[in-house]
């Protein structure tokens, strides 16, 4: 090759490395700048992510701001509600304290009625009712019941209604008594009648407790005043089982020991012109009906 060629050559090919560097510096040139394209779309994608996050944040955080004003709403309901609850409570309450207190002066009222009562109870208990109905004394050698003499003596001819009469309150006292505590009495039975009281025995038959007496009724008298001792007995022996029974030490026993138509050894038949000794039995069967009704009364006392 000559040598103008050769330069020709040269110049063309320094010509083509010229634009060659050339191109290689527009290549570069591009590709830093899709490079930086390329970051720019990195940081995009990666923004609209974090945008998407956020908003999913804002559509749960008004979700939640939903719910709170939901739930604020059941509150406000919850508490007009409590109000009115409350404020029925406090009438409930006042009504309830104006009651109260209308029954507190009731109950004082009724508590000043029952002391009054329990006192005027106390009073009753303290007064038997057969002591009242019923008094047993003494006038001298006679017994009496309620002021009525039973017996008589030679020097004193105490009238036989007057007798009667003691008989009378006498056999209702102890039947009376009888029926108090739920006794029936085994052998005979008491019919007090007044001034005309008889006793009867277990065959139904009816004995005179009454006068006057003459020979032909005394047999009956003298059953009747028999009868009459038996139910005494009778009466005298419960009131001392009812003690054992009750562990009270000692228990009730009669002043004067009755054994069959004999109380403390003295017959109690009708001896016609000698009345002392039958005056004294009969004061002394009075004393054990006496005796009786106390232990009674100290009964329905206790």
């Amino acid at each position: 090759m000559c040598l103008e060629c050769a330069a020709s050559l040269r110049e063309e090919l320094e010509l083509r490395i010229e634009e060659t560097k050339s191109e290689c510096e527009t290549y570069a040139k591009c590709l830093e700048e899709l490079g930086v394209a390329e970051g720019e779309e990195a940081e995009t994608r990666k923004l609209e992510a974090e945008l998407g996050a956020e908003l999913e944040k804002a559509v749960e955080l008004r979700d939640e701001l939903d719910e709170l004003r939901r739930e604020r709403l059941e509150l406000e309901a919850e508490a007009a509600d409590l109000d009115a609850r409350e404020s029925a409570y406090w009438d409930d309450f006042n009504d309830f304290k104006l009651a109260l207190e209308r029954h507190v002066d009731e109950r004082d009222s009724l508590v000043v009625s029952v002391e009054q009562t329990g006192r005027q109870l106390e009073r009753l208990r303290r007064t038997n009712v057969f002591n009242d109905a019923f008094h047993i004394w003494f006038d001298g050698p006679f017994g009496t019941v309620n002021g009525f003499r039973l017996g008589r003596l030679s020097n004193v001819a105490v009238e036989w209604d007057e007798i009667n009469a003691a008989w009378g309150m006498a056999c209702l006292l102890l039947s009376t008594m009888a029926n108090a505590v739920k006794l029936q009495f085994s052998r005979y039975a008491l019919k007090p009648m007044g001034s005309f009281s008889k006793v009867v025995d277990g065959k139904g038959n009816a004995y005179e407790l009454y006068g006057p007496v003459n020979i032909l009724s005394s047999h009956k008298y003298d059953r009747a005043m028999a009868g009459f001792l038996q139910c005494l007995d009778e009466f005298g022996a419960f009131a001392n089982e009812q003690d054992v029974a009750n562990g009270v030490n000692p228990p009730f026993e009669l002043p004067y020991k009755i054994d069959g138509d004999k109380i403390d050894g003295r017959k109690i038949g009708f001896p016609f012109n000698r009345y002392e000794r039958w005056t004294a039995a009969l004061k002394i069967m009075l004393t054990d009906l006496k005796t009786c009704l106390a232990w009674l009364s100290n009964q329905q006392r206790g």
